[in-house]
């Protein structure tokens, strides 16, 4: 059984100011105190996150100028994310999950710390980093789904779209900034300082955290490990519903999420951008996700979000094609920022309709399930890298996103209980 705290409901005071000044009610979550916390945690989280997506990339490419190198480090985390998830499921229905969330953050930061360490004393070599990327891959797996539970845990059901939408504008927002920052903190003064402000920011997500009082509290699980693990499998397979959102989810995690680990290759060798510009293709989806999820937010009421879901991955798999064939910067940059648009209302679609459809008691079951099909990246990374060397960049990431395309046409808005959610 679960228990709600009483929500406090926007002031008359705030409701207004907010109006005003974003539009009322597409920004009514922002008049949650416990949200605001929620949402600058998530920020800060996601600057430190991507910094390290941009300092590990060049941090390899450095040793080692091969796109199967890039492909096999990116595989080494999703995988131990894959084999993770299930058990971060049981540990989010069981344990306190601000805690959790505490403790995956301050993991990551210690990590981050670690790698600055050697590279300032010069021992840094690339089999160190192994291990310590299987280690952020561990915190990932956990604090992501628990994470996107807090938002249901501090909101409540009645806002639940909206918050999901602007917890999404706030990530992306920092998927915008963060990687340009990276990107511009290894050339200007060198890849150590990008890990230790990596840290800083883990270190912020960790206070923030701290200051969540969730008013959503599900009975805890109390089933032996392995026992709870399959009641959450047995759950997500027999709601119709639910198995075919976690489904779609996998799809841009096995064909369309690898090409981030190329990117390092298209900066370089395609569009000849270096560090810098390799950032800023980094921020290009995140730049087109802040209209999405704005998109998201004032569909509330909305009768096609599961329609709106299908077209919008399409939208997003189609422009990834694009970009593959692109050999201009600025044009590569426009095709990422219209990709984010499509990317940003498929993922908070598809979040927002999981959310409203699972029974609470099975939340962080199913949440952890929904996020272990970034497990299906490292078999992704590794077969587009393998194209990649057969072929060549362009064409492993414009087959892999093709694909993708298709099999989302068919599983999305070709299906009719995706249309009618």
């Amino acid at each position: 059984m679960t228990t709600e705290e009483p929500q406090s409901p926007p002031t008359s005071s705030t409701r207004p100011l907010l109006a005003r000044l974003f539009g009322g009610e597409r920004w009514a979550s922002m008049a949650l105190p416990q949200f605001r916390w929620l949402m600058a945690g998530t920020a800060f989280a996601q600057i430190a996150s991507w910094m390290e997506e941009v300092a590990r990339g060049w941090l390899i490419l450095s040793f080692t100028h091969s796109a199967l190198q890039l492909a096999l480090f990116a595989c080494i985390r999703g995988f131990s994310q894959l084999l993770v998830s299930p058990f971060a499921g049981v540990l989010i229905d069981r344990l306190d999950r601000r805690q959790l969330a505490v403790l995956t953050q301050v993991l990551p930061g210690a990590n981050s710390l670690g790698i600055a360490a050697l590279i300032a004393t010069g021992q840094i070599e690339l089999l160190m980093l192994y291990p310590l990327v299987a280690i952020s891959g561990v915190a990932a797996s956990i604090n992501m789904p628990v994470r996107q539970v807090l938002v249901y845990d501090v909101v409540g059901p009645d806002y639940i779209t909206n918050a999901i939408a602007l917890n999404a504008v706030v990530s992306n927002g920092a998927r915008i900034m963060a990687p340009i920052a990276g990107g511009a903190t290894i050339a200007l003064i060198g890849i150590g300082a990008s890990y230790y402000t990596q840290a800083v920011f883990f270190g912020l997500a960790t206070l923030a955290t701290f200051t969540l009082h969730p008013i959503i509290h599900a009975d805890t699980v109390r089933e032996p490990y392995l026992k709870s693990i399959r009641g959450g499998f047995r759950y997500t397979r027999m709601d119709p519903t639910v198995a075919r959102l976690v489904l779609l989810n996998m799809i841009p995690n096995l064909l369309i999420y690898p090409y981030v680990a190329l990117l390092p290759i298209f900066a370089e060798d395609i569009l000849e951008v270096g560090s810098t510009g390799y950032g800023i293709l980094l921020t290009g989806v995140g730049v087109g996700s802040i209209p999405g999820g704005l998109i998201v937010a004032g569909m509330h009421d909305s009768r096609w979000k599961g329609r709106m879901m299908g077209i919008a991955a399409c939208t997003y798999m189609a422009m990834v094609t694009l970009f593959a064939f692109s050999n201009v910067f600025l044009l590569s940059f426009a095709i990422l920022c219209i990709a984010g648009v499509g990317w940003s209302m498929m993922v908070t679609l598809n979040q927002t309709l999981l959310q409203m459809n699972v029974a609470d008691e099975y939340r962080g079951r199913v949440l952890s399930l929904y996020t272990m099909a970034s497990g299906a990246t490292p078999f992704g990374n590794l077969g587009m890298g393998a194209t990649a060397s057969l072929f060549s960049v362009q064409a492993a990431v414009a087959s892999f996103a093709l694909t993708a395309c298709a099999l989302a046409a068919v599983l999305g808005i070709g299906s009719a209980d995706v249309r009618k959610l």
